[in-house]
């Protein structure tokens, strides 16, 4: 029997074709793989969205209901705490302005939708007081409260050696007892009166406040205060003499104004002076102190001198 010879060509036909299909299989495997794998990570991508999402939905939520966003129901029991803050009060104290502040009933709401003007309105109960700014600070809520006050211009007291009684501002506000003494009374000046103050105009302050600095203006000194418990005889006491005026009228301004001729000889002999005489229009005199008022002076002098040493000895047992 003949052996069947072997055909090259279809053999090799053959196993191109096996290798072929083998192959397209192996792809479409490899292919399948990789697509499952995107499904996958597409599907993780998506639910990692979700997760993200609802994530951020809680956190908004809690965020939106946190306390933090609300003032503390006793913020304004106690000062300084870490929720309030007060700036520029210098006449008016914190625990005047705590006071005013107890009075407010703050509402259950975010600090962003708080209205602000009730605060204002209580501190404007102070007569110190002229403008309030209040900066509220949301997250964690928090109020910083700036308080702009009116500038006092003149002390009111019944005598030299007396404590003020009161104070007028610069707009004639009375800054009652309470608020006194002051921290500064730099630029203040000091009114000797036995009159009903709380009667006086806006223009009678305004007078005595341009008086007073006409005073320091024409002589050059300060002014330790102005007498006028007798407007019929207004006396001025400066830094080394004392004026008397005479009747607080329109003409004291002129008569006034003269002090500048005589002052710096005046100065020289200064305690010797008992006053300067300036109630006449045309005329300038001096006065010169007794000896009675002499001895007064240096009896009064030794007298605090001796205080000043007896406080001292104290001291320095005390240590």
């Amino acid at each position: 029997m003949k052996k069947k010879p072997i055909n090259m060509k279809e053999e090799f036909d053959d196993n191109v074709s096996q290798n072929y299909h083998q192959r397209k299989i192996n792809y479409l495997r490899k292919r399948r793989r990789i697509r499952r794998l995107e499904i996958t990570l597409m599907r993780a991508r998506a639910f990692s969205r979700l997760i993200f999402v609802v994530l951020i939905i809680v956190f908004l939520f809690k965020l939106a209901n946190s306390p933090q966003w609300y003032l503390k129901p006793d913020i304004f029991s106690s000062y300084p705490n870490n929720s309030l803050e007060i700036q520029g009060n210098k006449i008016a104290s914190d625990k005047q302005i705590l006071e005013q502040l107890q009075t407010v009933k703050l509402p259950n709401k975010p600090l962003y939708l708080l209205d602000t003007s009730s605060i204002k309105k209580a501190i404007f109960n102070l007569s110190p007081v002229k403008k309030i700014y209040i900066r509220r600070f949301w997250f964690p809520a928090r109020l910083k409260i700036v308080i702009d006050e009116k500038k006092p211009a003149l002390f009111i007291s019944p005598s030299p050696k007396a404590a003020p009684v009161a104070v007028f501002t610069d707009d004639a506000t009375i800054i009652g007892k309470k608020f006194l003494p002051l921290s500064n009374s730099k630029g203040i000046y000091l009114i000797l009166t036995y009159d009903d103050y709380y009667k006086w105009s806006i223009n009678h302050v305004k007078y005595l406040i341009f008086f007073s600095k006409l005073l320091e203006s024409v002589s050059d000194e300060k002014l330790v205060y102005l007498d006028i418990r007798n407007p019929n005889d207004v006396f001025v006491q400066l830094t080394n003499v004392k004026l008397r005026l005479g009747e607080l009228n329109r003409n004291i301004f002129k008569r006034s104004k003269r002090i500048g001729a005589v002052l710096s000889e005046a100065i020289k002999i200064k305690d010797n002076i008992d006053y300067i005489d300036l109630r006449w229009e045309n005329s300038v005199s001096i006065k010169l102190k007794s000896k009675e008022q002499k001895m007064a002076e240096e009896a009064q002098k030794a007298k605090e001198l001796q205080s000043y040493i007896q406080k001292a000895d104290t001291k320095n047992k005390k240590i």
